[in-house]
């Protein structure tokens, strides 16, 4: 009996030793590695981010920021959104919610879906842009719970993106990784190096597959889907109307097929119970697809005049 306790003491010793020697390199790989690239990113011009003492949210856009750089221009206002105006008030607000979708990533300022729609809408409507880069489901919700006493929009359009259904501190920690990780090192690096593994793994070394779409949302819809409602529920509440907008990405479309419709479909059936408006754009961007989004899944110039199109057409009853 003694020796197989020694024998028990000896292997699970030295699976310890051995994780922690792993961790050590970790730690190593993470300092001379990871962190230099986190912290260029910080200081590039373009990072409009800044810390947030909200622990739901990490970071936040930089109140204040602009910027015109290489043809491109950025502000955020003062209230952390991507907003020329400084004013709260003003006719009927909109809001486009979302991540770095309605935000307009890659995009100038008149470019962005916000932008295009505030074009169609004239001086009856004020868009408002309430997108922020890298923010998944919990984000957006603690976000919109943030910025609605702000602004009071009458409506808001939830540009839902499957990718959406990421999660921190897993292995779906998804689109903000790079972002939230600036501002929320890991204490432990081998668990962090695990997870990037296996989401590269998943993504087959490319910026977005169909296949990493689906594995996301098959991975936390059961806990993640409910959030909507929750935004949906916290709108109504407080006496505005509430739409999800079903992003569909251009990787998805293969072959003269939207190879995401059943999750789309899924999405829907759980919207349509739950009283919850939902539009699914797919025909819309099954032409021309690589001219209306760019190779990282985002929406170029003309994209962002097609997808205020079907926002304008919801808005005005298809007038």
């Amino acid at each position: 009996m003694n020796n197989f306790f020694k024998k028990l003491f000896a292997i699970l010793f030295g699976v310890f030793f051995a994780l922690f020697l792993l961790e050590l390199a970790c730690q190593a790989l993470f300092a001379f590695m990871v962190a230099p690239q986190l912290k260029s990113q910080q200081n590039d011009p373009l990072h409009y981010y800044t810390a947030s003492d909200d622990p739901a949210l990490s970071y936040v856009l930089k109140p204040g920021y602009q910027i015109e750089k290489d043809g491109r221009s950025i502000h955020i206002n003062q209230y952390g959104i991507r907003d020329n105006s400084e004013d709260t008030g003003g006719p009927r607000k909109v809001a486009l919610l979302g991540d770095s979708v309605p935000f307009g990533i890659a995009l100038s300022q008149d470019e962005t879906p916000p932008a295009a729609l505030q074009r169609m809408a004239g001086d009856s409507i004020r868009i408002l842009n309430f997108g922020t880069p890298g923010y998944g489901l919990e984000e957006v919700k603690r976000y919109l719970e943030v910025k609605y006493p702000i602004y009071k929009p009458e409506k808001l359009y939830y540009f839902l993106n499957l990718n959406d259904f990421s999660k921190r501190n897993t292995i779906y920690e998804g689109g903000d990784n790079g972002l939230y990780r600036i501002y929320e090192k890991p204490f432990f690096k081998l668990p962090f190096f695990i997870r990037k593994a296996v989401y590269r793994y998943i993504k087959e070394g490319k910026m977005s597959t169909s296949g990493w779409y689906r594995w996301m949302f098959k991975g936390n819809n059961r806990e993640l889907l409910p959030l909507v409602k929750q935004m949906s529920d916290y709108a109504k509440a407080n006496g505005s109307e509430f739409t999800v907008l079903l992003f569909p990405p251009a990787v998805a479309y293969e072959n003269g097929q939207f190879v995401l419709q059943d999750v789309f479909d899924e999405i829907s059936q759980y919207l349509k119970q739950n009283n919850i408006p939902v539009i699914a754009p797919v025909s819309e961007f099954s032409q021309n697809t690589y001219d209306l989004q760019d190779n990282t899944d985002h929406f170029t110039a003309k994209g962002s005049e097609v997808i205020a199109g079907v926002v304008w057409k919801d808005l005005t009853g298809g007038r």
